[in-house]
């Protein structure tokens, strides 16, 4: 057997070195991270790079499953394409950042030369070297229309930029960024799955999605906690169980043990679970302490916030409308924060401010794009401060920096708005300050609507405005060309000229839309003046200055 598969750890230095040329098939599944995952990886990497208890602390990476001849560097990436593309960004960022020839030098090494580390599909092949690969290729940016990008090019471009933001600022030193790059190459490890044979690998690879038992998280917790209780309180257990199951659907019964665990443990963990929570509520010795009196209040509570049925008579509607908006730019994110909340104070009179404040800071850290390690991490200091009870306007993690806030107001208004996947729930928001919300974004009821059309076409009269090419791109892609219309209405109004539009547009459902019937010519001032505004009414409802 030990010829026949190899296993073994290596480092990053290793791993991205002459002795592996990674080629992706080209029906390798489509680069799918997202700067969510971009942002917990570069989270964790910082932790590491700075943990002050254990200077040798050391980061693991996951697998890989290669198909590699010996003394051969071809290797074919049968699975963790997502993980070497993003580290190949990373190395990039770094590279270009840098002031320092040799380290330029020895970043590109870990990218490569001639050939580049990284292989991708012959038709990714010139983009990656374009954009990514070659000396200071992270500079360039796509002239395409983000709609003519595959998604694969969209999700690098994204990852890349975002690395590009989190690591040039002022508080990120050169310093910094070369102490990162060490722990990457010498303190994050992966476990290589190796065999000779391609197809066999990929043998392998299926075998393992297909026989691995697919268990949704719910049930896999409630198996392996009521396992774990003793036997003669498991029947009453699972009986509390099940009721709260009654309450709360598959998704939101999974995602309330995440919630309890965050709320017992204050920490963020990377281990299942069940793991976590049978160890913090010692449930080998009982568990009725934790089903009686965690987990069944906690359902009933969430139970509330998903109906909107927190506060008082009087404050109850405004309350409600207030999670229904945490709701669309984040689930689970804000939930800790409100059960312990409505755990501890109940519904006293600070319930309505406390709500509003929260809805601001999770809708400010989405907008400013804060990766959702270091968002979770904010709320897990706030819940220190309902445990001290200190009053709302006093809760300084409720507080919206100056940082914070003029990163998020530099995305409103950045000239590529759209292409964030917050920037619908965005538009909603706006559109409820101005007159009503359009509903959910959908393919046929709401959709979003370019104004000035994304499209180019010579003879277009849109040209009186927008001459070029590069005219229509730094201007099609903002806050303040967007607005809403149904599917229908969105194919009549497509790529008709500024006149026709305004026909359309005054009589549509959407107030947000039949206001720009109003005004006689788009232009480029009137979508730079329009960004201003919708980012400054939203900025005026949360009580902070644009």
């Amino acid at each position: 057997m030990g010829e026949y598969i190899s296993v073994r750890v290596v480092s990053l230095r290793q791993l991205f070195s002459e002795d592996y040329i990674f080629r992706l098939p080209w029906f390798q599944r489509a680069y799918a991270w997202q700067t969510g995952e971009a942002g917990r990886l570069l989270t964790d990497l910082f932790d590491v790079a700075f943990e002050v208890d254990d200077a040798k602390r050391r980061y693991f990476l996951g697998s890989l499953m290669l198909a590699k001849r010996p003394e051969e560097p071809a290797t074919a990436l049968v699975d963790g394409h997502q993980r070497i593309m993003t580290l190949t960004l990373l190395f990039a960022v770094l590279r270009d950042l840098s002031a320092d020839a040799a380290s330029r030098d020895q970043l590109q090494a870990f990218i490569g030369t001639g050939p580049y580390r990284l292989q991708t599909q012959e038709n990714l092949a010139q983009f990656c070297d374009k954009f990514v690969q070659s000396p200071g290729s992270t500079a360039h940016t796509p002239e395409s229309q983000d709609d003519a990008l595959s998604e694969t090019e969209r999700n690098i471009i994204g990852n890349r930029d975002y690395f590009l933001a989190e690591l040039s600022g002022e508080e990120v030193s050169p310093a910094t960024r070369q102490q990162l790059f060490e722990t990457l190459a010498d303190r994050c490890f992966v476990t290589i799955h190796q065999v000779e044979d391609e197809d066999e690998a990929w043998r392998m690879l299926v075998i393992e999605e297909e026989t691995r038992r697919h268990f949704n998280g719910a049930n896999r917790a409630k198996a392996s906690l009521l396992s774990i209780i003793p036997q003669d309180e498991r029947e009453r257990c699972r009986q509390v169980w099940e009721n709260c199951e009654l309450q709360l659907n598959s998704r939101d019964m999974h995602a309330l043990l995440g919630h309890l665990r965050t709320l017992k443990i204050r920490k963020r963990s990377e281990r299942p679970v069940e793991t976590d929570l049978a160890q913090a509520f010692a449930l080998n010795t009982s568990g009725l302490p934790f089903i009686e009196g965690a987990l069944a209040p906690a359902a009933a509570q969430l139970h509330a916030l998903r109906r909107r049925d927190v506060g008082t008579l009087k404050s109850r509607g405004s309350i409600g409308m207030l999670i229904e908006r945490l709701s669309w730019v984040s689930q689970d994110l804000w939930v800790p924060a409100a059960l312990r909340w409505l755990d501890r104070r109940g519904e006293n009179g600070e319930t309505e401010r406390f709500f509003s404040r929260l809805e601001r800071l999770v809708w400010l850290l989405r907008l400013a794009g804060i990766d959702p390690t270091r968002q979770q991490r904010q709320i897990i200091r706030l819940l220190a401060e309902i445990d001290r009870d200190v009053p709302v306007n006093e809760m300084r993690e409720l507080e919206i920096p100056k940082a914070l806030r003029e990163c998020a107001l530099a995305h409103l208004g950045s000239n590529t708005f759209d292409r964030k996947h917050y920037a619908p729930k965005a538009l909603r928001r706006i559109a409820v300050l101005l007159g009503a919300d359009p509903g959910a974004i959908c393919p046929v009821k709401v959709t979003v609507e370019h104004i000035l059309p994304r499209g180019w076409v010579v003879q277009s009269q849109w040209r009186k405005h927008y001459k070029t090419e590069a005219a229509v791109k730094a201007h099609a892609h903002r806050l303040g060309n967007l607005t809403f219309l149904s599917a229908e209405e969105n194919r009549a109004a497509d790529a008709c000229e500024w006149d026709e539009k305004r026909k359309l547009y005054a009589q549509s459902d959407f107030a947000m839309t039949r206001e720009l019937a109003d005004i006689d010519d788009w232009t480029p001032q009137v979508i730079e003046n329009r960004t201003k505004r919708l980012a400054r009414l939203l900025f005026d409802a949360w009580e902070l200055p644009a």
